[in-house]
């Protein structure tokens, strides 16, 4: 064969290994690249899954509280409650021997206490409608 030709064929041939050697470099270096995404989308997922695990408990500890907020609003409720009658009575009683209420303080105080109590009142139906929103 011709030597020119040997050293044509001897060139194509240390050009193809070298165009291989490359060619897997590159799938090698892919493979990498994806390896770190794949470890590093676990890591990151890893994360989020801990923080929404705490936020739903923190979440249905609130919830939880609420039922103790229930019960001292109905002990609340129910001296709202104490209260309106007992000044019914002394508005009775006032009107009965031709005196003012109002120059009673405790009389004042209690009307005073019972119009501010509604802010309670709305305020426990709208934690009410949060508590139900968690479930």
């Amino acid at each position: 064969m011709n030597p020119q030709l040997n050293k044509v064929f001897s060139k194509l041939a240390k050009e193809d290994k070298k165009t291989e050697l490359k060619s897997e470099k590159v799938e090698l270096g892919i493979m990498q690249d994806l390896s770190k995404a794949v470890k590093k989308h676990i890591a990151e997922r890893k994360s989020i899954d801990n923080a929404l695990d705490k936020w739903y408990n923190d979440l249905f500890k609130i919830r939880d509280r609420f039922g103790k907020i229930e019960g001292d609003y109905k002990s609340f409720t129910s001296s709202t409650n104490d209260m309106k009658k007992f000044v019914k009575e002394v508005e009775k009683m006032a009107k009965d021997l031709g005196i003012n209420p109002n120059a009673v303080d405790e009389y004042n105080e209690a009307k005073a206490l019972i119009n501010t109590s509604e802010d309670i009142d709305d305020s426990i139906k709208d934690a009410k409608k949060l508590e139900g929103q968690i479930g």
